[in-house]
């Protein structure tokens, strides 16, 4: 029986890898499922080395390589936008893939729907610790002027009579 490298724990409920998010281990596709399942992403930008999925909710997600979790280099970003704008993350996956040592590795990836007339979905291998690196959308400036007002907005009338 050939031996499964994983450096990660995995999930007591799903199996799939666990990552410290903040102060806590998490599981990833349980994070990632939380807040960018089913959202459609929007762009793909690169940011120094690092190239993220923008998410239409304003999370940005970024490819870091499966194996040792440095930045995915992408010769082509313009082609890999025109790919990957308007699909949905559908779900997450854990495959054994073989290692070059002979070995086996466990592999994430994510699976995005089908668009347009193109029939397939993609499926792209990330880190784990990609789901820890994720930016969270930035405050909507919109709602803080709300919640700043929220006292004048919501004044109690009082009758006279």
């Amino acid at each position: 029986m050939t031996t499964v490298k994983n450096p990660y724990p995995l999930c007591i409920r799903d199996e799939f890898p666990m990552v410290k998010i903040g102060n806590q281990k998490q599981c990833v596709a349980e994070y990632l499922d939380k807040h960018i399942g089913k959202k459609k992403i929007v762009d793909v930008v690169q940011q120094e080395a690092i190239i993220y999925y923008i998410f239409e909710n304003g999370y940005e997600l970024p490819l870091l390589c499966f194996c040792c979790a440095t930045p995915l280099v992408e010769k082509n970003l313009d082609k890999l936008r025109r790919q990957m704008r308007g699909r949905r993350l559908e779900s997450m996956a854990i495959e054994t893939v073989p290692a070059s040592d002979g070995g086996n590795f466990l592999e994430f990836q994510l699976e995005f729907s089908q668009k347009g007339i193109e029939l397939q979905g993609v499926t792209q291998a990330i880190a784990p610790e990609a789901a820890a690196r994720m930016r969270h959308p930035k405050p909507n400036q919109g709602n803080q002027r709300l919640s700043k007002n929220k006292g004048t907005q919501h004044r109690k009338k009082r009758g006279f009579g």
